[in-house]
């Protein structure tokens, strides 16, 4: 038996498009990367700021990782 999944509804592709953007947002004005986190309790998305690569762990490593789109303002350790 499969469960339902939120994200392919109309409501849960929006929710997930205005939390990527705002992480794009996030990152460009800042330079560090940020995460994208599934809430399925609440059937939202969270974004939050992440650690340069060398020092992230746990669910940082599960997210979705939205990096800045400026090469030049990106901060040591965040980018691709």
């Amino acid at each position: 038996m499969t469960g339902f999944d939120w994200t392919r509804t109309p409501e849960g592709t929006r929710r997930y498009r205005e939390a990527r953007a705002r992480a794009q947002h996030l990152a460009d004005s800042t330079g560090f990367d940020q995460g994208i986190t599934r809430n399925d309790l609440f059937r939202d998305f969270t974004v939050h700021g992440l650690p340069a690569k060398p020092f992230r762990s746990g669910f940082e490593l599960r997210c979705e990782v939205v990096h800045c789109a400026a090469v030049a303002k990106r901060q040591p350790g965040h980018g691709p």
